[in-house]
């Protein structure tokens, strides 16, 4: 996991999104953004387009902090329900686990809250890309 978790938290577009910090630790994730700047859209509520990527972060987070060195993994599929907006200055914490994993295939879910409020669920399966 420390092989690759910096990268993930040092991309550009990651940190464009406010990614700071990722929790990652025995198949769990927490990942916190303060939404504002150029996250938001017209009306002023988090883009959609960020919501689906940091839960996919997330997703990947989790699982790596599973995977043995050198492994690292590729979604495969994502599923996100929006289910309300996040409005410029919350707080929206992303929380993601591992479900199941075996040799090739992963799958994992992810949750983004403001407070108690869901903001979206997603389910996100990954292929396991063993080392060159």
């Amino acid at each position: 996991m420390e092989q690759f978790l910096p990268y993930v938290v040092d991309h550009p577009l990651h940190r464009a999104m406010g990614v700071e910090r990722i929790e990652a630790a025995g198949g769990r994730s927490r990942i916190e953004i303060d939404v504002g700047g150029d996250m938001v859209n017209a009306a002023g509520m988090f883009l959609g387009g960020n919501v689906y990527t940091i839960c996919d972060m997330a997703c990947y987070a989790a699982l790596l902090s599973e995977l043995p060195e050198g492994h690292n993994a590729v979604t495969h599929d994502i599923h996100v329900s929006l289910m309300r907006g996040a409005r410029a200055g919350d707080r929206v914490v992303f929380s993601g686990r591992v479900i199941r994993r075996g040799r090739s295939v992963a799958f994992m879910e992810a949750e983004a809250r403001v407070g108690e409020d869901v903001v979206a669920r997603a389910t996100v399966t990954k292929s396991i890309l063993a080392p060159r």
